[in-house]
């Protein structure tokens, strides 16, 4: 495992090529929740072959990865935690200076945390639907997992594990002011929401319904919906920015959209078959993981879809992305456009969004 120190000087190392990137890596399609709005559902039967990603090749695919400065992992399925070997993967992650996160329903917790733990994994994402525990179990088809979700906040709150709420924007949540509560019972301190997908995607991913009359929005509901979190931000640390939820409502209204998405550039997708996508929704295969060292990397101004992780994410790296920008510019002796690159408004609302998420952490350390 790096030292802090040697991880802040890696970061420095990667600023002319626009900072650090990540990786959403699908380790598995086989889940054991019924999520109405996700075909990933263990009683929808979108998936027909049942696949673990190869965790000894994948501590291969983990240092070409990081080779092409890849820093930051979110183990996906599916459900993670039914990968046997999930525990090690994270494990190769830290021995490779990398930060893993696992996304996961909660209801292998209390069997796996202490492996992941050993591992090294310090963030949890936890699914939550709704804002009380019936909708929530109801639709997880999963009774009791919020009790074993609150053993598992506690317990990860005593190894220092930062668990936070992965909240999928839904019908389920109804009056979205009586959320926090709701999560403050679970042993949450924090939240992010995901955004819904409503067509197909074009990787493998199965993480979207087009049938789920729980995301079935209209603009201007879903635009209200958007409003309504971010009004949330002053009663309980959100952290999707401030700035990438407005985004979203310009996406919806067909406005003109400030923050390109790096989809491609510094976030990427990999499925358990080790193809790498530029990200979720679109079909684009930047490359088999073995072939990815060489492989171009896309950067095309994209703003096609609303996938929250490479779009809130996007926001800000906009800020990173530009210093790298500038110190190429520099390097060629074009000052000019290094210039150009530091003064877009896009630079400036992604230093915003950095500042107000330090603040999020600042407050999350204090609860801690």
């Amino acid at each position: 495992m790096m030292s802090g120190a040697r991880q802040a000087l890696d970061i420095l190392r990667l600023m002319p090529d626009g900072g650090p990137a990540v990786c959403n890596i699908c380790v598995t399609n086989v889940c054991n929740a019924t999520c109405d709005f996700c075909n990933f559902a263990a009683d929808k039967h979108f998936v027909v072959d049942r696949a673990h990603v190869d965790a000894d090749r994948l501590r291969d695919a983990l240092g070409i990865l990081h080779r092409r400065g890849v820093r930051y992992l979110t183990f996906s399925g599916g459900e993670p935690l039914l990968h046997p070997r999930i525990a090690d993967m994270v494990r190769y992650a830290v021995e490779r200076g990398m930060r893993p996160s696992v996304v996961t329903n909660g209801w292998l917790l209390p069997r796996k945390l202490d492996d992941l733990r050993a591992a090294g994994l310090r963030t949890l994402f936890i699914s939550i639907d709704a804002s009380d525990r019936a909708r929530h179990e109801g639709n997880r088809g999963l009774k009791g997992v919020c009790d074993r979700i609150a053993a598992a906040n506690a317990e990860a709150a005593r190894h220092g594990i930062k668990t936070i709420a992965s909240v999928t924007i839904n019908r389920l949540l109804g009056d979205v002011t009586q959320l926090p509560a709701f999560l403050a019972s679970l042993g949450f301190a924090s939240a992010t929401f995901s955004y819904p997908k409503t067509a197909a995607l074009g990787s493998s991913s199965l993480v979207y319904s087009e049938t789920s009359t729980l995301i079935d929005y209209g603009v201007d509901e879903l635009a209200e919906a958007f409003e309504a979190v971010r009004k949330l931000k002053g009663s309980f640390a959100i952290l999707n920015p401030s700035e990438s939820l407005r985004e979203m409502v310009r996406h919806l209204r067909g406005e003109r959209e400030t923050f390109a998405c790096f989809g491609g550039y510094k976030y990427f997708y990999m499925d358990y078959r080790f193809d790498v996508y530029r990200c979720d929704f679109l079909g684009q295969k930047v490359a088999s993981v073995w072939d990815f060292a060489d492989a171009p990397l896309i950067r095309d101004g994209c703003t096609r879809c609303m996938s929250d992780c490479y779009r809130d994410s996007s926001v800000l790296l906009n800020f990173p992305v530009a210093i790298g920008d500038a110190l190429r510019a520099l390097g060629r002796g074009r000052p000019d456009r290094a210039a150009r690159a530091l003064a877009a408004p896009a630079v400036r609302r992604s230093i915003g969004a950095l500042l107000e998420g330090s603040g999020t952490l600042k407050r999350l350390a204090r609860l801690g």
